[in-house]
């Protein structure tokens, strides 16, 4: 009897375990470091992860932003160290928070293609977050290459305009 009770414990623990194997469950992600512009003191992350199949979800942590401060943030083409063409605005962060989450669905970027987690992770891009919408709209707050250029070497930041 003993046998069996233990036999049945280990069937039923072993069943309760998931492998996160099952369709719909493997969940993918890449973080990827922001880092600060000049001196000031605002750096952090960028987490990309994939909630479905063309469904992407952006969240920006950053340490040090200022509260009441809203900072826009943007997705690039390009390294940082060019101007790049905007390929998507992303939420802004909120300087009380130091946090901005945007979540992204079949979105077709500036060029024409769908944004999915795999061209992403082929894309020659960057995030830039800016100090405010208003007279320092163009200076970068925190900066950081993504996608393939993860991983690039920069010797400065370009500031960005046309947005």
């Amino acid at each position: 009897m003993k046998n069996v009770l233990l036999i049945f414990s280990v069937f039923v623990i072993l069943s309760a375990c998931s492998t996160g194997d099952e369709p719909g469950t493997a969940e993918r992600s890449s973080t990827y470091l922001l880092y600060r512009a000049n001196y000031n003191p605002v750096s952090g992350d960028v987490t990309v992860r994939e909630l479905a199949p063309g469904q992407l979800e952006f969240h920006i942590k950053l340490q040090n932003t200022t509260e009441g401060g809203e900072h826009p943030a943007h997705l690039h083409f390009g390294s940082v160290r060019e101007v790049g063409e905007l390929a998507f605005a992303l939420n802004p962060v909120d300087g009380s928070t130091g946090e901005s989450v945007t979540v992204l669905e079949g979105v077709q970027m500036s060029d024409g293609e769908v944004l999915t987690y795999d061209s992403f992770l082929e894309m020659d891009a960057s995030i830039k977050v800016h100090m405010n919408d208003n007279y320092f709209k163009h200076m970068v707050l925190s900066f950081g290459n993504v996608g393939k250029n993860e991983n690039y070497f920069f010797d400065g930041v370009a500031m960005c305009t046309g947005h």
